[in-house]
């Protein structure tokens, strides 16, 4: 084969000069890492949400000495008059990248199986939607000595930017780069979980499984206008 027939074609190397050009010039116009992260969320998640009243849950020591010391928490047990319960917690990710992880990793290192996951839209108490990330999960408890049995769970979860939200890690991750360069914006990412087993059959009078994901879904319409930025009225908004 001949040296000519090697070459590139001139509208390749034309193609391949015009991308390094590119590059060089969004690494130099790319926000310097002195701009400080915005976070989206407030991290005080309301004590009274509709029928619900939360009292603060302390962060697991597993999760503090698996994150970055300046990842922050927020993390609530809810009950209402009928004594259902869930779970609400807010992870706020610190200067470094590792504070936010996929749900999908973490779960099954705590005994859980992921049996399904699927996106749902829930529509807020403002009217406004909000896509949420749906996992279906299973364990095995014991329920008498030598007796165990199937335990099913939902975990709802989302990623929260400054004025940003995505159920998608992949998108978060694009969306961080792709912000930092055309807008001069760095996220601090926060990671939004509400969850809640499903207790029929385990608890008399206890929710079934439909109804222990519609009670979840409300209580996200109901939460997230008060501790969300995005979605709270512009006059509740805390000074920044």
């Amino acid at each position: 084969m001949t040296a000519a027939a090697l070459a590139l074609p001139w509208w390749r190397s034309a193609t391949l000069a015009a991308l390094a050009a590119l590059t060089v010039w969004l690494c130099r116009e790319s926000a310097p890492p002195d701009i400080a992260p915005e976070a989206g969320v407030v991290m005080d998640l309301p004590t009274l949400v509709g029928e619900w009243w939360g009292t603060e849950e302390p962060v697991s020591p597993s999760e503090l000495a698996m994150l970055p010391g300046d990842t922050e928490f927020a993390k609530k047990i809810y009950q209402d008059l009928r004594g259902d319960t869930l779970t609400a917690q807010v992870v706020l990710s610190g200067g470094e990248k590792r504070s936010i992880h996929r749900p999908e990793i973490c779960l099954p290192a705590q005994g859980w199986t992921i049996q399904s996951g699927e996106v749902v839209p829930i529509t807020l108490s403002n009217g406004r939607a909000l896509d949420v990330m749906k996992l279906t999960l299973t364990r095995q408890i014991e329920t008498a000595p030598g007796e165990r049995r199937t335990l099913k769970s939902y975990f709802l979860y989302w990623f929260v930017g400054k004025d940003t939200t995505t159920p998608y890690h992949w998108v978060r991750l694009a969306k961080t780069n792709w912000d930092m360069v055309t807008k001069k914006l760095q996220h601090r990412w926060a990671y939004v979980i509400v969850s809640a087993p499903v207790l029929e059959g385990f608890k008399p009078g206890a929710k079934s499984d439909t109804q222990t994901l519609d009670m979840l879904k409300d209580f996200v319409r109901q939460a997230v206008p008060k501790f969300q930025l995005s979605e709270m009225p512009q006059d509740e908004r805390p000074a920044l």
